[in-house]
């Protein structure tokens, strides 16, 4: 019996949808881009673009994709290889390293941020860490 996808590359127009109610214990890593509306207790590591939902929490070590959108709660280290988009409606707690960074007006950050480009940035940004 084969395995679904063995062998197959990681398809960029892949969706994978977490919905509301729904609830990982654990790392989760995708192939394609992600959208989370539910809850997850572990890093995430997304290999295309991220979009965390109003009512979804994600509390780990990282949250790491390459354009991240955050409407919902992050309690993590943030990863974005190009924008983090942190919108009103949004709490983040946690460092956060990205090429852009844009913070609405009303939303919560606690954290330092480090932009520019990829190359320029120090590889480690976790809190307690000397300059």
């Amino acid at each position: 019996m084969a395995v679904l996808g063995a062998g197959r590359k990681p398809n960029p127009a892949t969706l994978t949808y977490l919905s509301e109610g729904s609830e990982i214990e654990g790392n989760l890593k995708t192939p394609g881009n992600t959208r989370i509306d539910g809850r997850v207790k572990g890093s995430v590591v997304v290999e295309g673009d991220l979009e965390v939902g109003s009512n979804a929490h994600i509390e780990g070590d990282q949250v790491k994709a390459n354009n991240i959108i955050v409407h919902g709660q992050i309690h993590a280290q943030i990863i974005a290889s190009g924008k983090l988009h942190i919108t009103k409606s949004a709490r983040v707690e946690g460092d956060v390293r990205a090429v852009s960074l844009d913070v609405e007006a009303g939303a919560v950050f606690v954290g330092r941020s480090q932009t520019g480009e990829p190359r320029a940035l120090p590889q480690n940004t976790r809190t307690g860490n000397s300059p």
